[in-house]
Order: C-alpha cells, then structure tokens, then sequence
C-alpha cells in the first residue's frame, strides 16, 4: 500500500483527533480507502459509518498488532456496501486476517464478520448492531492472540457428524452455515435442501429446532429444521453468493 501503514491504536488517536475528516481523495486514501464503486465524495461519510466498529475496538492485541484498510465494493446486483479489513502489521496472517463489512447484502443483518480463520464462505457473527459487533471483535482479538479457534469450528464438526448418521441425507453436498447456529445441506438426489440446527443448550435453540429428536454430539446438540426447505434455484447448488476473497477477501 503506498499510505503508512499504523496501528488501529494510532488510526483511532487520527480519527478523533479529525485526520481524515476532509473529503479530498488524499485524506481518504491516508484514511486507508484501497478501492471503491462509489463516488470519491461520498468515501468521507462513508467512513464515518463504518468507522464505528474501528472506534469501539479496545482489545490491546487488535490494537497495537493490526492495521485496516477500507473497500466499497459492488456484487453483480444490489447495493454497495462498504468493509473494514484488519491484517497483521507483520508477519504472516497465520489465520489472524479478518473483516467486518456493513451492509453486506446476501445478509439481512446489518453488521457481517468473516474471519481467516473460520474461512470466508460464510460469516463467522452477524448482528443488526454495532453495539453487539463490538464485543464479539474484542473477544476475537484475545482468541486470535492465544491461537484459539473459532468456537464455530466444533459446531461445524458436530453438524457434519449428524449428518452422517442420517441414512436420507448421504450424498449431501455444500455444507455451509447459513446465520446464527443454522446450517443448509444440499441432497443432489432429490434436489432439495434441508436446515440442522445446532445449540449448546436446547433451550436457546434456533427457532425451528426438534429437542425431541435432538442428538447430542461432543456437547452440541443437534437436530432437523421441522420442516423441509425447497432449494433456490437463483442461487444454484451452493445456495450461496461468494463471499468478499483477498486469498480470502480480494483487494
């Protein structure tokens, strides 16, 4: 990047201090805009927008180890919509890289996380809130600082064997989480998809999960959504639209 490269620490002591406040495309690139659709006026309340998340940020290890940089982006239909991303000031990103977009329109929800980590074919945590963003990327910051993963990752492992345990969905194909501790498989044979939930307790399930016939796997409890989804043939076999990539997310 031809900008200095600093600290999220020190992105934030500019930012209150009104460094980035001018709309002219020289402050907003030192701001760290990488890349855009929209026009170069509309970069500084922008920012501001997006801002927010970067602002609430309080975990040292994001702090003083990482640098952002900001993307507005456009799908093949719908809105812009804008992203922070947070890479390592050195060394290699090891699963530490991560993003926080706003808007991100194949999610309903306002505010969308992927992580390195967790691999961008889905989110990690979305949320309506930056409120509940905030704490979720501060307790990222401490997992990723220890070399934790993420905690969707025994989740995912516990779906995948319920899966395999039931006769009628062998040959399942595109596992991929689809919000909250939902995730959608696709059964090629019948051409149809069906939802399994997951939850450590039952009682705080995702709406549609079966206690009755819940399996409890390594601690996680799973089961069938009550009923069948039929397959969206707009988003084809995957039942996905990509997600943002740089080696993950492109810049």
């Amino acid at each position: 990047m031809s900008r200095e490269e600093i600290s999220v620490r020190q992105w934030q002591e500019q930012f209150k201090a009104g460094t980035f406040d001018s709309p002219d495309i020289h402050t907003q690139c030192g701001a760290g805009w990488y890349d855009w659709f929209c026009q170069d006026k509309a970069l500084a309340g922008r920012l501001k927008k997006i801002a927010k998340v970067v602002m609430g940020i309080t975990n040292p290890f994001i702090l003083d180890h990482y640098y952002i940089w900001f993307k507005n982006n456009a799908l093949v239909s719908g809105p812009l919509y804008d992203d922070v991303r947070f890479e390592p000031l050195s060394g290699k990103r090891d699963g530490k890289y991560f993003l926080v977009a706003l808007d991100y329109p194949p999610v309903k929800e306002k505010w969308t996380l992927f992580t390195e980590r967790y691999g961008f074919e889905a989110p990690e945590f979305v949320c309506g809130s930056v409120r509940n963003m905030i704490p979720y990327v501060n307790q990222l910051g401490a997992e990723l600082e220890s070399g934790a993963p993420s905690p969707l990752t025994a989740e995912e492992k516990a779906v995948s064997a319920y899966i395999a345990s039931q006769p009628d969905l062998r040959g399942f194909t595109d596992l991929h989480r689809v919000g909250g501790h939902t995730y959608s498989v696709f059964i090629p044979s019948e051409n149809r998809k069906e939802l399994i939930h997951a939850a450590l307790n039952p009682a705080r399930a995702p709406v549609g999960f079966q206690e009755e016939q819940a399996v409890q796997i390594d601690g996680i409890y799973v089961s069938r959504h009550d009923h069948e989804v039929k397959a969206d043939p707009d988003l084809g076999r995957s039942g996905r639209k990509n997600a943002p990539k740089r080696g993950g997310p492109q810049r």
